[in-house]
C-alpha cells in the first residue's frame, strides 16, 4: 500500500509538466492540423471546412516544390559537414593541441553573437562591393559578385552563414559527450601503436554514437526551423530562390494573409519532423554503443 501511494505522488508530480506540454505544445499541433483542413483568408475570415483542398493545391503549386527542395538542400548540405568539423574540433580542444585557445574563441564567438548581428554582418561580408569576401576573392582574379542577389548563390551564402553560426554550439555538445569516453582507451590504443585518425576512428567515432544521435536530431530540427537570417538577409529572394518552409509559412499567414495554407504548411513541417525523428531514431538507436567500459 505504501509503495503504491508513492507511486501516485510521484504521478502528482507529473502533472504540472504535462499541463504545460500539453497547453503549449499538442493543443497547438491539434488546433493547427485542423486549421489545415478549413479554407481561412481575407475572403474567408472565419474557418470554412474544405477538408484536403489546401493540401490539393500545395501539390499543384510550383513555389511548394522549389521551397521544399530548398530546404532538404539547406539541411542536407547544412548538417553532415558541420556534424563532422563539430567533432573534429572537440577532439583537437579535448586533446589541449596547440592554438586551442584560438579554436575556442573562433568556434564558441558566432554562438554568442545575436542572429540580427550576425546576419548584417554577413550582410556586409557579402556586400557585392564593399564586401570582405569579393575584395579578397577579386585578388585572385575572380569577378565580383553579389552573393545574396543572385538565384545561383543566394541559398548557399545562407548555408555558408548558418554552418559558421552553428559550427560552436555543435563541438561545446561533442565537447560534453567526449568526457564520457574512457580515457584507458586511447592509452592501450597508443600502445599497440594505433595512429591519431586510427584511434578515433575505432573508439571515439562509435563512443560518442549517442552525443552523435542527439546532434543529429537537434540539427534537423534547428535546421528546418531555420528563419531568422532569411528573413533579414535575403526575403526568401530573389524569385524563391532562398526560400525554406519556415519562411513560407511567415509569408503565407503574414504577408499574403492565407492562414488555411500557412497551417498547412505547419502540419507538413510536423509530420516530416516526426518521420525523419522516427526514421533516425529506429535506424541508429539500436546499433549505438552506450557505454564506454
Amino acid at each position: 500500500m505504501r509503495e503504491k501511494l508513492e507511486a501516485y505522488k510521484s504521478y502528482l508530480f507529473l502533472i504540472p509538466g504535462l499541463f504545460f506540454l500539453i497547453l503549449f505544445t499538442y493543443l497547438p499541433i491539434a488546433w493547427s492540423t485542423w486549421l489545415s483542413l478549413n479554407r481561412w483568408d481575407l475572403l474567408c475570415p472565419k474557418p470554412k471546412f474544405t477538408g484536403m483542398d489546401n493540401f490539393v493545391r500545395l501539390w499543384e503549386h510550383e513555389v511548394f516544390w522549389l521551397v521544399m527542395k530548398n530546404t532538404f538542400v539547406f539541411v542536407t548540405v547544412s548538417i553532415f559537414p558541420t556534424m563532422f568539423l563539430a567533432l573534429v574540433f572537440a577532439i583537437l580542444i579535448d586533446e589541449r593541441v596547440k592554438g586551442r585557445v584560438y579554436y575556442i574563441y573562433s568556434l564558441f564567438y558566432p554562438t554568442l553573437i545575436p542572429m540580427a548581428a550576425a546576419a548584417m554582418l554577413w550582410v556586409y561580408i557579402y556586400s557585392p562591393n564593399l564586401g570582405v569576401l569579393n575584395i579578397v576573392l577579386s585578388k585572385f582574379g575572380f569577378p565580383k559578385l553579389g552573393w545574396l542577389g543572385s538565384s545561383n548563390t543566394s541559398l548557399w551564402a545562407l548555408i555558408i552563414m548558418t554552418f559558421w553560426k552553428n559550427l560552436g554550439f555543435f563541438t561545446l555538445i561533442y565537447l560534453a559527450g567526449l568526457q564520457n569516453v574512457n580515457r584507458e582507451l586511447y592509452e592501450a590504443s597508443y600502445i599497440d601503436g594505433a595512429g591519431w585518425w586510427r584511434r578515433h576512428l575505432s573508439i571515439t567515432f562509435p563512443l560518442v554514437g549517442p552525443t552523435s544521435l542527439f546532434v543529429l536530431v537537434t540539427a534537423i530540427i534547428l535546421t528546418f526551423r531555420v528563419f531568422d537570417q532569411i528573413h533579414l538577409m535575403t526575403e526568401g529572394g530573389p524569385g524563391n530562390s532562398s526560400n525554406v518552409i519556415v519562411y513560407y509559412i511567415y509569408e503565407n499567414g503574414f504577408k499574403f494573409f492565407d492562414w488555411g495554407r500557412a497551417t498547412t504548411l505547419t502540419t507538413i513541417l510536423v509530420l516530416i519532423l516526426l518521420t525523419l525523428t522516427l526514421i533516425i531514431f529506429g535506424i541508429f538507436g539500436k546499433r549505438i554503443t552506450y557505454t564506454s567500459d
